[in-house]
């Protein structure tokens, strides 16, 4: 089991998710720079995406955008992930229940597999004045060992 592997089950439902709205819905698992704490490797996350992911290009430091960590766990990990799964008209139309259920078990497991015990931390911001990041988004990182790693929901025009 492979991180790839969890971006390919998010890159699917961030499609059916996306398919029958005018939202843009973007879903990833990515690993985050290296730096000493989690705190510095999410600053340097999104001082890159302004740099090099949103057109015109913006020096942002860390400091701007005011990141905070808590503690997250596994059951709020759970519900941002129902949340997101089934997030447009079309994907509310899944059968509730046990369908809704395994699909999300199914993400978490393949979770597990590629990050192994973990912490988490649900991650809140504020982008900078002026500078567009998405209309509504859910991040949580995963720290494992030295390596940092961001879950990352959005919805964007």
């Amino acid at each position: 089991m492979s991180i790839d592997r969890c971006q390919g089950f998010l890159d699917a439902l961030a499609m059916l998710n996306g398919e029958a709205s005018d939202l843009c819905a973007s879903y990833e698992l990515s690993r985050l720079p290296d730096a000493p704490d989690l705190l510095t490797a999410l600053g340097l996350r999104v001082e890159d995406h302004a740099l090099n992911a949103i057109a015109p290009a913006r020096h942002l430091p860390p400091p701007l955008w005011h990141i905070k960590l808590a503690p997250c766990g596994r059951a709020q990990l759970e519900q941002v992930c129902q949340r997101w799964f089934f997030s447009s008209r079309h994907m509310q139309a899944a059968p509730p229940g046990r369908f809704r259920a395994q699909l999300v078990a199914g993400f978490l497991e393949s979770l597990d597999a590629a990050l192994g015990d973990c912490s988490l931390h649900a991650v809140t911001m504020v982008p900078p004045a002026g500078f567009w990041y998405a209309i509504h988004w859910d991040e949580i990182a995963f720290e494992v060992g030295d390596e940092r790693y961001l879950l990352h929901f959005s919805h964007s025009d």
